[in-house]
């Protein structure tokens, strides 16, 4: 069996208790930072800024009143020399064709644009 050294083992020790006592009081003593979600909650995040009604989805007036304001910031912040690509038609996020747009729609055909945009970029070598 190995013997420790009294020598090593009280500076040791000492060392980890204070570094123990410091994080705790480091954690005790800074105040907790809030969350960049904190308050995000239905009906509170960037989906419903457009959401007039406050109902949790968007239609098609408020869908249409939300591409009329992108297109007059993107205007403003650009100038008349930038393109983009065409807004997402109504229909195209609209899965389930009930005639409004949730969250989850929006992002749902976002992300096939995404898709449909890398798929594209690799085959034409511009990865």
């Amino acid at each position: 069996m190995k013997r420790v050294n009294p020598q090593w083992s009280s500076p040791l020790a000492v060392a980890l208790i204070l570094t123990g006592a410091l994080n705790l009081m480091v954690a005790f003593a800074a105040p907790a930072e809030p969350s960049p979600n904190a308050g995000i909650g239905p009906h509170t995040g960037p989906f419903s800024i457009h959401d007039l009604d406050r109902n949790g989805v968007l239609s098609r007036e408020e869908y249409h009143q939300f591409l009329t304001a992108l297109e007059q910031r993107r205007k403003a912040a650009d100038g008349p020399g930038k393109s983009y690509p065409p807004p997402l038609r109504f229909e195209e996020i609209d899965r389930n064709a009930d005639g409004y747009l949730s969250e989850d729609e929006m992002i749902s055909a976002l992300n096939r644009r995404l898709e449909r945009h890398k798929r594209y970029r690799n085959r034409s070598g511009r990865w």
